[in-house]
């Protein structure tokens, strides 16, 4: 068997290339982190190949991005390629030696001998690449969750100020009619001014038909004798937070596009589960990545930070420890969102959320156990690819 151990690193990678049969016939290499760089390493690892006969396993660190387009290059061209910890391969390299050193050669040769004592090589796999891409959209799709959050946030702060009247007009002030007349009128002053058809004309059209010219008197009436405060600064303010909010819908709705897409194509499975949307089915996928690298449900469990601590020193052992909340965040909070969901949609689940509470336990508490009942019946249809069966 062939070893390749690569370091990688933003602007070049070293590669460390080793036989199990001949100890002798090892190779340094250091490539560019471009696609020439790529071609090398083939074209090494392939002369390397035709020399001794013999297949080979590759092995490289997960470093976020830089690890990302040489991993799916060696994917790409065949090889059989393993994405490591970190950690792991950092405790094979302080077990090689009790000196403190660190350097780009040692790492790399670190990981090839991981490779030779790892007797349970799982090469990435383009399912993995999937998950990778479900993993990243819908990390992305949170973090402009949160920036719309704050816009919306920020968009009521700036009517309370201006025009407190206007929140009482429409159920939510973030409804398509509603940023429709902000992002047009603004401000009381020019609410008030406006003529009434012309304002009935942007409510009927905005709101479909529903809405029309008593709205619009109400409005006008309210504007008039606001309390709120009269300087037309925050106009502007208005207008543009207006906008963020349209600018980051789209977004998410283009999100949320891809990450259907992607599920139904790759894992529709998953949404068997009542309370498992495909936003939520979308992270839970993207986070535990494959399945496969999970020997049980309680690896997984762990993974998710579900698990709960364990403190005992001597002849005392803790009891009633909460979770250890280590692992994927992303993960936990999804799982926790879909608990919240099934009790209400599934019969087994609500009966064991109902006896939790029984037992006396907080409504958080008896949702935990709940979640944890979940991570095994997901960790089922996934690692069985049978679809669950609801009891409604």
């Amino acid at each position: 068997m062939i070893y390749v151990g690569i370091d990688v690193a933003s602007k070049k990678h070293d590669c460390f290339i080793m036989s199990d049969k001949d100890k002798n016939a090892n190779m340094l290499i250091t490539i560019n982190n471009d696609i020439e760089g790529f071609n090398k390493l083939k074209e090494t690892i392939c002369d390397f190949m035709a020399e001794t006969d013999d297949k080979v396993r590759i092995g490289l660190e997960s470093t976020g991005h830089y690890s990302h387009n040489i991993l799916h290059y060696l994917v790409r061209e065949g090889f059989d390629t393993m994405l490591i910890n970190p950690l792991l391969t950092n405790m094979e390299r302080k077990a090689s030696s009790v000196r403190k050193t660190k350097t780009d050669t040692i790492d790399a040769k670190s990981i090839c001998m991981f490779l030779t004592r790892n007797k349970e090589f799982k090469p990435y796999t383009i399912k993995q690449y999937h998950n990778a891409a479900l993993k990243s959209l819908s990390r992305r799709r949170i973090s402009l969750v949160r920036q719309l959050s704050k816009q919306k946030v920020q968009l009521h702060m700036l009517i309370t100020l201006t025009f407190p009247e206007y929140l009482k007009v429409f159920s939510s002030l973030y409804v398509n009619t509603s940023l429709e007349l902000l992002h047009q009128y603004s401000i009381p002053s020019v609410f008030a001014k406006t003529r009434i058809d012309g304002l009935t004309n942007v409510l009927r059209k905005s709101s479909k038909g529903k809405l029309g010219i008593q709205t619009a008197a109400r409005i006008k009436e309210l504007a008039a004798n606001t309390a709120g405060d009269k300087n037309e600064f925050y106009a502007i303010q208005i207008k543009l937070a207006v906008e963020m909010i349209r600018f980051l819908n789209s977004q998410i709705k283009t999100y949320n596009d891809e990450i259907k897409s992607i599920v139904d194509e790759n894992c529709p499975i998953i949404l068997s589960i009542p309370g498992i949307s495909y936003v939520t089915g979308g992270i839970i996928l993207g986070e535990i990545g494959e399945i496969s690298l999970f020997q049980s449900p309680t690896k997984l469990l762990a993974f998710a930070g579900l698990d709960p601590n364990v403190y005992q020193s001597g002849n005392y052992s803790a009891n009633n420890l909460k979770p250890s909340k280590r692992g994927s965040s992303y993960l936990r909070w999804a799982i926790h969102v879909s608990a919240s969901v099934i009790i209400h949609n599934d019969n087994t689940f609500a009966s064991y959320y109902a006896k939790k509470r029984k037992e006396g336990k907080h409504h958080l508490v008896a949702l935990g156990h709940v979640s944890k009942k979940l991570i095994r019946v997901i960790f089922s249809i996934l690692k069985y690819d049978s679809a669950f069966i609801p009891n409604h």
